[in-house]
């Protein structure tokens, strides 16, 4: 049994016979297994990010499937995050990125209720792929996405409130199209991006995915001017 573990309290075990590929992309190391969800009729696809040290993907990838044959019985931590008992079975694993589950019978998103802590809303790598609600604002506020991002990381931000008197900063180079009041905007590569002072309406929604250059944007917002762009 293999298991892994981060430090969002979420964790995962499976077999390792049930381990069906392992794949490698910039600092990232990606295991697959046969999940739950599976069947006679239908497969079901369970994922693993891993973070590795940059250049040390390929010694991983290697390590990690000698470890794996070896431990066809009983049980190895392959990653630890949490606190206090952080481990790694092999060199150049740093975190658990993320844990992707196919339960067979549909697909959950994660959910983040979005709090301002000191007016900032920080997500994680290990967060990819959550949905995070906006809160109203009490001061100027910022949402701060990963200055270390995996590629393929993203991160869908929707409005459950107005976001009240003051501006909100996207930090980081984006780039891609907003549909603003019904007109499409283009973002230009390299650029941040604010939601002015009272121009977030319930709804408005955007999203963020990293290409390993910019973060690739996309959203819907109701109010016109409701996006300006810095350089």
């Amino acid at each position: 049994m293999l298991v892994f573990h981060n430090d969002s309290d979420t964790s995962y075990a499976n077999y390792a016979g049930n381990l069906s590929s392992i794949s490698s992309s910039t600092t990232a190391v990606t295991l697959r297994f046969i999940g739950q969800g599976a069947s006679a009729t239908a497969t079901s696809t369970d994922a693993i990010v891993l973070t590795v040290t940059a250049g040390q993907e390929e010694n991983v990838m290697e390590a990690l499937a000698g470890a794996v044959a070896e431990a066809r019985s009983g049980m190895t931590v392959v990653a630890s995050d949490v606190s206090g008992k952080t481990s790694y079975l092999v060199p150049g694993i740093t975190a658990v990125s993320s844990i992707s589950v196919d339960s067979g019978a549909g697909t959950f998103q994660n959910v983040i209720t979005g709090a301002y802590s000191s007016n900032d809303i920080a997500v994680t790598n290990a967060q990819s792929g959550s949905l995070v609600t906006l809160p109203v604002t009490g001061a100027a506020s910022t949402i701060t996405l990963p200055t270390s991002p995996i590629d393929g990381a993203n991160y869908e931000f929707v409005a459950e409130v107005a976001g009240g008197a003051n501006a909100i900063v996207i930090a980081g180079a984006m780039e891609g199209t907003i549909d603003i009041a019904g007109t499409a905007t283009a973002i230009d590569a390299g650029v941040s991006i604010t939601i002015p002072s009272g121009k977030q309406a319930v709804g408005d929604n955007f999203k963020v995915v990293w290409t390993g250059v910019n973060w690739f944007v996309t959203g819907t917002f109701i109010t016109g001017s409701s996006i300006t762009q810095q350089s």
